[in-house]
């Protein structure tokens, strides 16, 4: 991070070391309360466009449910700050819960609009083959 960072773009590392580490009640202040979150190449897991900061926030929490870890590690940051948006290069690294000597890592391009100084659309773009491979024993898991 420099001096030079936009307030988006502070708010853009801000909101996925929160998601890093587990902290999703403090996501509130950053999002928007007609946040969009889209996936346009969906996994099977990844259910269709959810809209609201209530639906973003629960959804967020199925992270831990899934990961023992989840480390989001942003490489690359395109600020458009004429468009209120931040684009951004991202991979991840998990480690699962219920298979702990499996791991999971993906690339993404992430878009994250901005409206009031808050987060009102999160775009993700990953590869959804390497999703559902790596998440495969999940679909064999009993339901609760």
């Amino acid at each position: 991070m420099t001096d030079q960072e936009s307030a988006n773009v502070i708010t853009t590392r801000t909101v996925i070391d929160l998601v890093s580490a587990f902290k999703f009640d403090e996501l509130a202040p950053f999002i928007h309360e007609d946040i969009i979150v889209d996936t346009p190449y969906q996994a099977f897991h990844v259910g269709v466009l959810k809209r609201g900061k209530d639906q973003f926030i629960e959804g967020m929490k199925f992270v831990p449910n899934v990961f023992k870890t989840f480390t989001l590690s942003i490489h690359e940051v395109y600020d458009c700050p004429s468009r209120d948006v931040v684009v951004f290069e991202q991979t991840s690294f998990g480690i699962f819960a219920a298979a702990p000597a499996k791991s999971y890592q993906n690339r993404y391009i992430m878009v994250f609009g901005f409206r009031d100084g808050q987060i009102n659309l999160w775009r993700e773009f990953f590869n959804p083959e390497v999703m559902n491979a790596s998440m495969a024993f999940m679909l064999d898991l009993p339901s609760e």
